[in-house]
């Protein structure tokens, strides 16, 4: 079972994944060792965890929706869990029988893992896909919102871009090493990958400052206190776009929000933790922009992958990764 305590300390790594434990049992009033082992019972029973991936926009993301034969999906699904581009795989409602997400390093990748892989699976008859061209909101800016404004200001890390170091294949081996163990130490990390502990930690400091990788807490549906994961697409108008960004920022339940090509050029992840609250969010955003309706609705039945992380039927997280590509590319 978790409790309140449990609640603030992953609100706190959710702002900050790499705190001290020291510092977060200084905020909650525990020890460090309170605090680490409080986080270790969450993790190792799957109920939360650290992921680390590539920045959206400094790679080719699409989300892509794939139709398959029923007698196939279970093949399909593990294939797909299996490829390192592709980070997200779920089940839903509505058109599509699997909403994928991929992040390549170039186009050229994206195209042949969409149509040459993906659409040669056995079972696969059709796929759709969208190339991400914003990220207005992503999965890190979440929270479970237990704690403070107090507390919330002791947790948060002001991080300071560094456009000065340029990025090299030390910084791809450190990221899929965070991606392995986000929480893992600057002294372990340095061992691992042979280098002075000096300079891991100005690279860690440099990749985090200027975003070339994301980490976030991530929390299993039971722990986080949602019962419904659902996506929004709509067509917005670019005379609207600031409009619908201001409210949507407004929204707590707002996981992600990312503006692409396509139809819908506005695709909006929400978790409800209740049956209500579409409803409630739609009924906000017509009496905001009236006119303005979802062409779809897209309910998430069964979460197998989210950044890499392999889930289970309940939406804890295996301990098993595929690690994500990260590129060598600089952020723009």
């Amino acid at each position: 079972m978790h409790d309140e305590v449990d609640l603030r300390l992953v609100n706190i790594l959710q702002i900050d994944p790499r705190i001290p434990w020291a510092r977060a049992g200084e905020i909650l009033g525990i020890s460090a060792t309170t605090a680490a082992n409080r986080w270790r019972r969450l993790n190792e029973a799957g109920l939360a965890w650290i992921s680390t991936y590539p920045n959206l926009t400094c790679q080719f993301t699409a989300t892509v929706e794939v139709d398959c034969r029923t007698e196939f999906l279970p093949s399909a699904i593990k294939a797909l869990c299996e490829n390192p581009l592709i980070v997200n795989v779920d089940e839903t409602t509505g058109t599509r029988d699997l909403l994928l997400m991929v992040i390549a390093p170039d186009m050229d990748t994206l195209t042949r893992l969409i149509i040459d892989w993906i659409g040669g699976l056995n079972g696969v008859y059709g796929t759709r896909s969208s190339l991400v061209t914003e990220v207005i909101a992503s999965g890190e800016s979440w929270r479970v919102n237990a704690l403070n404004r107090e507390q919330v200001r002791k947790a948060t890390l002001q991080l300071t871009p560094d456009r000065a170091i340029t990025h090299n294949s030390l910084d791809v081996s450190l990221s899929e090493a965070l991606a392995r163990d986000g929480r893992a130490s600057v002294a372990s990390l340095a061992q691992l990958l042979d280098e002075p502990p000096s300079t891991v930690h100005r690279r860690l400091q440099k990749l985090r400052g200027n975003r070339q990788i994301i980490m976030r807490c991530d929390l299993a549906p039971e722990l986080a206190g949602w019962l419904l994961e659902y996506t929004w697409l709509t067509t917005v108008a670019f005379s609207h776009k600031q409009r619908v960004i201001e409210l949507l920022r407004g929204q707590p339940s707002l996981r992600s929000c990312i503006w692409t090509t396509g139809a819908n050029n506005l695709r909006v992840n929400f978790r409800a933790n209740h049956l209500g609250g579409l409803g409630g969010f739609e009924s906000a955003i017509a009496s905001s922009l009236p006119g303005l309706a979802p062409a779809e609705t897209i309910i998430h039945m069964r979460n197998h992958k989210s950044m890499g992380w392999l889930l289970a039927n309940r939406g804890r997280c295996t301990g098993e990764l595929v690690t994500p590509v990260f590129s060598t590319k600089e952020p723009s």
